[in-house]
């Protein structure tokens, strides 16, 4: 993976096409959620199917997750009673 800690927009050839994508290190997205009480339920780094492998420029992308998925839920705050 190239230029990792340079977040931003950025260009690609993606199964052929140009893409533009936007990258962030993982520290970048997890941290801003978590600072803002925010509790991750799932993570998951994607890849292809081992059919899918056979699609020109899909073995190439095994070189490293494909996208990160992320699941988070806002921490309820708990109301306090009034006596």
């Amino acid at each position: 993976m190239d230029d990792y800690y340079y977040p931003g927009e950025r260009k690609t050839i993606f199964l052929g096409k140009e893409v533009k994508k936007y990258h962030h290190t993982l520290t970048g997205i997890i941290m801003p959620l978590l600072e803002t009480g925010f509790t991750l339920t799932q993570l998951i780094e994607a890849y292809p199917n081992e059919k899918d492998l056979d699609i020109p420029g899909m073995k190439d992308e095994m070189r490293r997750p494909m996208m990160l998925m992320i699941r988070a839920e806002k921490k309820q705050k708990v109301k306090k009673s009034c006596r």
